[in-house]
């Protein structure tokens, strides 16, 4: 036995041994010496272990000081303050006219340029670990091969598109990693807590950002895109055990998006034999045209396909700790670290010896879509702005971002089977650069050739804004676009003042003032009033300050409040008198004060972080108001008395007992709020707030058992999911829960296949599925049906 434990030991220690920088590249790399190794500055060899994000920063700073190929910008930062990085590398003469060959690049000339990205995922850590290696390469190798691209070629590198989710995941693996590798995937170091290192700091995952840029890594990283436009753009990612090999694009030619250029998918094609090669030499598995789509254009490998360049998403198998005991036999974060090296050295080469036809491609790109639009039975988009400026300005916002042209309206315009008006609408004419992403942006596709889908089949931003639109047949009188206005300054010596309730930045300011001590109410009825500007109609939810009520101490803060969200473009109304000439006068009981909201957030395992994320984001960021968050297995010891409402994200709460549930059943008839979606939704169903509580619901009836082909089996399963699709709803404008909103119409994005039982009660169903609910993306006819006219919200 102890001659068994002692070899046993012999062989683990020999799969781990240290692996130098060296060791990693390729035979010919002709190394100046003069050049710090990785090893050098972290103090151990790369793949030993994770490396956390400062002392990336540090290496990469290390390599700028010491090497004329190399430069360094920080672009950016993450929500947790870390710096956003992007290291350029080219040949020393190259980095002296940086800005010169910017302009002629994006001219259609100059050198061949390739944006390597890694890691957006946090948690798939190889390709971080991996850009170490190859800005080391690049600045190190003084090979005739390496020379004689970056003489030609400008390398831009994002060495962790997601700094705050990798330092996270490192910080676990780290912590969890013994001297002995241990390979079971269901252990410690291979298993996080919740939520994960996937995602940033908001539990957001920024893979799906490149297109609605809500995150500020992602606003950073969009303006650098567009001010570079590369050739070729790699996403190193990692995935899971269900594939053995490693993959890189194309993905599944069926699943292609069909706005993306045809000559796209070849030169994707044609840069894969060169990963193929590199792969086969390595004696690696690898696959191509299987598991992964390209259909989404806001993901890091397609949002670059609609811009005239060339995107490649890659996966690497992950492994979470040092080892891992696979069907392939066991293999270490070094393989892992090493196939994305391998891979990032074969895309520079493969752009490289491809480098005209990527040229001729790009520089034709933006001309065939100017010829497409001139195809098209439309001259333009409409968008009016719903009675909200502030949300009409966000989505313009995002089109900034996006190099996306828009003109103001300027005349009046019937389309679609709405009114809009100069002022109030803006145009975005299909002749254009980037009409290609607009179109991607403005489409509500609903057909498609394959109707499966890796993830979300629909994302129009107008919709995803609430915000009215419409094509055009005849592009309109136009003007340019003015400046965000802002609001009339409030007057001081107003009996009240009034802000509409649609308005984007109407709850931010209600919280301000909520926490300023003021007493603000909310109307209940509609009422028109005599305002500094002229007689005004007031809808139902309109926030009603009135000055004579206010502590004599708060009255100059509320001002200061009202002041500032004015000059942000909230519109603040100054009353000259509370009599109003209709509806209820001021003092009647229509108007119910409101009082400070005090939220707690339920999460934890078993609960979607995406979901919990958004809505920790919505209420910090968005409404400035203190989030405490909770994870399920502390919640006995949570007392529900110090809050108002309770949020519950998608997700399973097992971890929640008898105890618990009859602790929210009671806080809830005391008075407390439950705001709970998709599976959780269900299950507050199970609640009980009276003496005869039904029993749970009954399980749907089994099938009817009708033989399939097992062949059908993918194709029937994605009828039946709802992978994320726009869907159309009807508000009841009179309820409270509707207030602020213009339309009746509501889009709402669908992802999941819940529905909530219908209320008994025939008032609380503020807004239901519409009976035509798909509006873009895929949903299949069984899911259709269950929908229609069903409830959204109860």
């Amino acid at each position: 036995m102890l001659r068994l434990l002692v070899l046993l030991l012999f062989l683990a220690a020999g799969t781990t041994q240290a692996r130098s920088a060296g060791d990693y590249l390729p035979a010919d790399a002709q190394l100046d010496e003069s050049i710090p190794t990785p090893e050098s500055v972290l103090g151990w060899e790369v793949g030993d272990w994770h490396v956390g994000h400062d002392a990336l920063v540090n290496y990469l700073y290390r390599l700028a000081e010491t090497s004329p190929r190399v430069s360094i910008r920080e672009i950016g930062r993450s929500n947790e303050q870390r710096p956003l990085l992007q290291l350029l590398i080219s040949s020393p003469g190259n980095q002296e006219k940086v800005e010169e060959l910017r302009q002629a690049h994006l001219a259609g000339e100059g050198p061949l340029v390739v944006w390597l990205g890694y890691s957006v995922h946090g948690n798939e850590a190889s390709g971080s670990n991996a850009s170490l290696l190859v800005a080391y390469y690049l600045a190190a190798s003084r090979s005739e091969t390496v020379e004689r691209m970056l003489n030609g070629t400008i390398v831009l590198i994002d060495p962790s598109l997601n700094p705050d989710g990798l330092d996270r995941f490192a910080s676990w693996a780290n912590q969890n990693a013994g001297r002995v590798p241990v390979r079971d995937p269901v252990t410690r170091q291979h298993v996080e807590n919740w939520p994960g290192g996937r995602t940033n700091h908001y539990w957001f995952d920024l893979n799906r950002d490149w297109l609605p840029l809500v995150q500020p890594e992602s606003r950073a990283r969009i303006v650098e895109y567009h001010r570079w436009l590369p050739h070729v753009l790699t996403d190193h990612h990692e995935q899971g055990g269900r594939n053995p090999g490693f993959f890189f694009q194309p993905g599944v030619p069926s699943r292609q998006n069909p706005l993306t250029p045809a000559e796209n998918f070849e030169l994707t094609r044609a840069l894969a034999a060169y990963h193929a090669e590199a792969m086969d030499a390595a004696g690696v598995p690898y696959f191509t045209e299987d598991a992964y789509d390209d259909f989404y254009f806001g993901k890091g490998s397609t949002y670059p396909d609609i811009n005239g360049t060339i995107g490649i998403l890659f996966e690497q198998r992950n492994i979470r700790g040092q080892e891992l005991a696979t069907s392939n036999g066991v293999e270490t974060f070094r393989d892992a670290i090493a196939n994305q090296f391998r891979v990032s050295l074969s895309t520079l080469r493969g752009a490289w010896e491809l480098r005209d036809r990527l040229a001729a491609y790009q520089s034709g790109f933006h001309r065939a879509m100017m010829e497409r639009a001139g195809s098209r039975k439309f001259s333009a988009w409409v968008i009016g702005d719903d009675g909200d400026p502030q949300r009409a300005q966000a989505l313009l916002e995002v089109l900034d971002l996006h190099r996306v042209e828009y003109l103001a309206l300027g005349e009046p315009v019937r389309a679609g089977g709405r009114e809009f008006e100069p002022g109030a609408a803006w145009v975005v004419p299909a002749r254009q650069r980037q009409f290609g992403l607009a179109e991607a942006m403005m489409e509500q596709r609903t057909r498609f050739e394959d109707n499966t889908f890796y993830d979300v089949s629909a994302w129009t931003l107008p919709l995803a804004h609430n915000l009215p639109y419409a094509t055009l047949s005849r592009m309109p009188a136009t003007e340019e676009a003015p400046a965000a206005s802002q609001g009339l300054t409030p007057d001081a010596d107003a009996p009240a003042w009034v802000v509409p309730w649609n308005q984007l930045q109407a709850p931010l300011l209600l919280r301000q003032l909520l926490d300023e001590g003021a007493r603000v109410r909310s109307s209940r009825k509609a009422f028109t009033a005599q305002t500094r500007g002229g007689l005004q109609a007031f809808r139902p939810g309109a926030l009603v300050v009135q000055s004579g009520i206010q502590d004599e101490d708060r009255r100059e803060a509320v001002l200061t409040v009202l002041g500032a969200a004015a000059l942000g473009g909230t519109v603040v109304h100054s009353l000259e008198t509370t009599l109003t000439p209709s509806g209820p006068d001021l003092g009647a009981g229509h108007f119910p004060l409101i009082e400070p909201v005090r939220p707690l957030l339920l999460v934890g395992e078993g609960v979607s972080a995406y979901d919990s994320g958004a809505a920790w984001h919505l209420l910090d960021r968005r409404l400035g108001m203190a989030t405490p968050i909770v994870e399920q297995q502390h919640f006995d010891q949570v007392d529900l008395r110090a809050y108002t409402h309770l949020l519950m994200a998608d997700g399973q709460y097992r971890q929640l007992g008898d105890s618990d549930r009859e602790r929210i059943e009671r806080w809830v008839t005391e008075g407390g709020v439950i705001l709970a979606s998709g599976r959780a939704a269900t299950w507050t169903e199970r609640l009980c707030f009276k003496a005869d509580c039904d029993e749970a619901p009954e399980r749907p009836e089994p099938s009817s058992g009708e033989a399939r082909s097992y062949a059908d089996f993918a194709d029937d399963h994605a009828k039946l999911v709802i992978g994320g699709a726009i869907v159309a709803s009807v508000a009841d404008l009179s309820h409270p829960l509707a207030w602020g909103l213009q339309r009746p119409e509501l889009p709402l994005f669908r992802q999941g296949t819940n529905l909530l039982r219908p209320s008994d009660n025939p008032y609380a169903t503020p807004v239901r599925y519409s009976e035509e609910p798909l509006m873009a993306g895929f949903i299949g006819p069984e899911r259709l049906d269950e929908m229609r006219g069903q409830p959204a919200v109860i």
